[in-house]
């Protein structure tokens, strides 16, 4: 609770985003040691000016009001149920936390255990699907959760909202729907969405970064995008055209190193022109079908099996195939059968730190290898 305390505080001080939070949390370990770090410290984390550990120290002048924020915070979720998580919550979703820009903390509200969204989907699209894109949402999302893959989607008008109510109404479904909030995880918005925001928190997950009762301000909603795509093995696009929000969902699991799949449709409708661009251009997988989103993530799944029905299995998963530079990282594990550093795995394997972390992060999806604290990986055995 402490840490919480002293992570709220850092989200309140400008100049400071994600990124920086996260590199302090880095670099000292919690909030609270940040703190008590000096001037100078604070100032040799990457991108924090003097100026901004000026006011991250400063901002003790204010710890009356912030506490004051705090407590009212607290409150407020006790009297909601709402759930608070910081990054270094166990129960903080694993995809999540592998992003760039991980929100450093995150509000719940719903039906959350820690293991719903391990495998997990995005779909996202226009908010005035035509009868084409409403069907297809409701197939994949049908389909999905059938097979035990949860499906996450932005609680938006169209192809989100019918997602979200797929999956509900889904008497064989396996797994959970998930809604990211561009607001606060009490706010319901759009407002005509209220009967399925009932229904989220009886049988869903709501989540957002945003505090508590924050309003939905336009600009929250492209950067909540990064969640959707950030809580998912892959993205799934249902009609967008060019400049719709689905492509800036898309843009993101792209940057994320996460699939991006993508259904073909009419050349002449407006609604498909973004989504068409996305296959054209080899950013996003054509599919027509389940089975199309299962052969690209049936090596990342976890505690799935799925058969060629289409169904989960709860069976142990099968080792997969490696790639060239994921064998020659798995190698350098079994040279020694011992914890490693992030400088000693890229010192072995004569990659560099960069492409180190990536095979890293590929050879954790499957199952090979696990991350300890500290920038130490051993073999998962």
């Amino acid at each position: 609770m402490n840490d919480l305390k002293h992570l709220y505080f850092l989200t309140k001080i400008e100049g400071l985003g994600t990124v920086r939070i996260k590199r302090l949390l880095d670099r000292f370990g919690s909030a609270e040691n940040v703190f008590s770090a000096g001037i100078n410290e604070i100032s040799e984390v990457e991108n924090i000016s003097q100026k901004t550990a000026n006011s991250i120290l400063a901002s003790g002048n204010h710890t009356e009001e912030l506490q004051q924020d705090f407590d009212e915070l607290l409150n407020k979720a006790e009297k909601l149920n709402i759930r608070i998580l910081t990054l270094n919550d166990d129960d903080y979703p694993y995809l999540l936390k592998k992003i760039y820009d991980p929100p450093v903390i995150l509000y719940l509200r719903g039906n959350f255990e820690k293991d719903m969204l391990v495998n997990s989907i995005g779909i996202v699209g226009t908010r005035k699907p035509s009868d084409y894109g409403k069907k297809m949402s409701e197939k994949f999302a049908q389909e999905l959760s059938s097979s035990g893959i949860s499906v996450v989607s932005g609680f938006a008008r169209g192809v989100d909202t019918i997602a979200h109510r797929a999956v509900l109404s889904n008497s064989n479904a396996q797994a959970a729907t998930a809604a990211v909030f561009g607001c606060g995880v009490d706010v319901v918005y759009p407002p005509e969405n209220k009967k399925l925001y009932d229904e989220m928190l009886e049988k869903g997950i709501l989540i957002s970064e945003y505090d508590i009762s924050a309003f939905p301000d336009a600009v929250n909603f492209p950067k909540r995008n990064r969640i959707i795509s950030g809580l998912s093995l892959g993205t799934l696009v249902i009609e967008s055209d060019i400049d719709g929000g689905a492509l800036i969902t898309a843009r993101t699991a792209l940057d994320q190193s996460r699939e991006v799949f993508a259904v073909p449709g009419y050349i002449t409708s407006k609604v498909s022109h973004g989504t068409n661009a996305l296959i054209k251009n080899g950013q996003a997988k054509l599919v027509e079908n389940l089975e199309d989103i299962l052969v690209e993530i049936s090596n990342k799944l976890t505690g799935l099996r799925i058969n060629s029905g289409s169904k989960a299995e709860n069976k142990p998963k099968i080792s997969p195939e490696l790639t060239g530079k994921e064998k020659l990282i798995y190698d350098t594990f079994l040279m020694t059968l011992e914890p490693l550093h992030i400088d000693a795995i890229s010192e072995k394997s004569g990659l560099n730190i960069s492409d180190s972390l990536v095979t890293l992060l590929n050879l954790e999806f499957k199952g090979c290898i696990e991350q300890l604290p500290g920038k130490r990986f051993k073999l998962n055995n």
